[in-house]
Formats: structure tokens, sequence, C-alpha cells
């Protein structure tokens, strides 16, 4: 199947992410023993009989809970669980990922690599080097690298009317037919949030990004957009770039220069050069 927009992701997550699972070696392994063998902290509680996949440099502390009922978790190399944490499967949480204190991760949900997730969070995929680190709802979506969300920030993913949802790929294209009940927000990479964020149905929000809106921001966002109530206007490429480089030695990733080129021509092409 070619997947010609970001939604149908979404809709082929649950499917494609059991089967991955499923023929991961760890999970293989996981699945011929018992859970007894895991050698997690007593009072971590096990909930079903899917398999349970812990990477021998993970972490998981006392009180948190596995519920196995609809699927097995797979937990990664130096992945870290933290306590009150309560995971559904079917879910991946990737390498050098974290899962706040008293997080609620629902099924289908995939944490890329180097991330730090809390709040709930379902039927969503983490691609790598993302924050979701307070509390806040995101479910039904996508997230690109090297996003941030500031605290509280919450998206819908179901209309009041329980209705096909439409969404715009880019603002002023034609509305779209995405065939779903449920879907929350497209983020693409290096996007950053203001605290209290509150992101409608169906958002799509473009590259670089950069939101701080008392009020819902639009239905599609413009790349590399500055977006506040008084006015949007373009981020400037000096600034973005230079935030790209703090934000990326922070986790002691260097920006190439093809990954710089890449960004750069994106920018130009949101700039109308």
């Amino acid at each position: 199947m070619l997947v010609r927009r970001p939604w149908e992701i979404i809709g082929l997550l649950s499917k494609c992410l059991l089967t991955d699972l499923l023929t991961s070696p760890l999970v293989l392994q996981a699945s011929e023993t018992d859970h007894t063998s895991l050698n997690l902290p007593e009072n971590v509680t096990i909930i079903g009989d899917e398999a349970l996949a812990v990477h021998p440099t993970a972490k998981v502390y006392p009180s948190a809970i596995f519920d196995l009922q609809y699927g097995p978790v797979l937990i990664d190399a130096g992945a870290t669980i933290r306590p009150g944490t309560i995971i559904h499967g079917t879910t991946y949480i990737g390498p050098h990922s974290t899962v706040l204190d008293h997080s609620l991760i629902k099924s289908d949900t995939v944490v890329g690599p180097v991330c730090k997730v809390a709040g709930e969070i379902g039927h969503t995929i983490f691609q790598g080097y993302a924050n979701k680190a307070h509390d806040g709802h995101l479910g039904d979506s996508y997230v690109g690298e090297w996003v941030n969300f500031g605290a509280g920030t919450t998206n819908s993913n179901l209309l009041n009317t329980y209705g096909e949802i439409t969404a715009e790929i880019r603002p002023g294209s034609h509305w779209e037919r995405t065939g779903m009940m449920y879907l929350g927000a497209m983020v693409g990479d290096h996007v950053k949030c203001a605290i209290n964020t509150r992101i409608m149905t169906g958002t799509v929000i473009g590259t670089g990004a950069m939101i701080a809106t008392s009020t819902p921001p639009p239905s599609a966002v413009e790349a590399f957009s500055w977006t506040t109530d008084q006015k949007v206007h373009l981020y400037r490429w000096e600034k973005f770039i230079q935030m790209c480089e703090i934000v990326m030695a922070r986790r002691h990733v260097a920006l190439t220069d093809s990954m710089r080129d890449r960004l750069h021509s994106l920018h130009a092409k949101a700039a109308g050069e």
C-alpha cells in the first residue's frame, strides 16, 4: 500500500505495530518464558498473558503496571519506566526513552528513541528525540523528531458529531476526507508548542513551526511559521537553525550538513523563495 498522507500511517498503526512486535526477537523470547523471569521489582503489576519483553539494560521502577490483556509490550535497550506508570499493550518504548511518573500509555503507541513522555498518550507515534514531558492528552497522532510540547498541551482526536474527520495538508489547500473517526495531530519535525496549547482534531503542523497561542492554532499550520495571538510570521532562518543546534546538542547529536541543507530548502520553500 502506498501511503499518500500522514494520517494514513495512523490508520495502519495497529496492524503494523502488532506484526513488528510479534516478530521481534525480544518478544519471541519473552513469549516463551514466564513473566516472573524478567527480574522486575516485586510490586510491579502485570495483567494478562501476552508477552512482556524488557531489555536487560532497561529499568522498570516499582509500582509500574503492564496491562497485557490486548497485546504485547516491548521496552527496549536503556529505556526507563518511572514509578506509577500504566502501559497497555500493544506498545513499544524505544531505546533510551523515558516514560515519566504516573503516565498512562494506551494501546498502539510507539515511542521512538531518546524521547521523554508523560501524561495520557494513545495510538500515537513518536518518531524520536521528542518531548512530551508533562500532563496532557495526545491521541491518534504522529509526532516527528525534535518536537517539544509545552506543559498542559492537549489534543482532540474525536469530533463532537462523531463524524468523519476532514483535514488540510497545508494552509489554503482543499479539505480532504480522511475516512477516520479518530484522528489527532500530524506534527512535523522541530515543532515547538507553548504551555497549554490546545490542538484540534485533525490538525496538521508543518516542519519547524512555533506555536504560542491562547486559542487553538489553525487546522493547518504553515511550516516555519511563528504563530501567536497577534500575528503569524515566518520563523527567521538564522534563529531557527540556532535553536536546532542548541536542542540537538543537548542530546549529543550534531546537525549534519545534509540535515542543514534539507531544512534550509524547506525553509526557503515556506518563505516563497
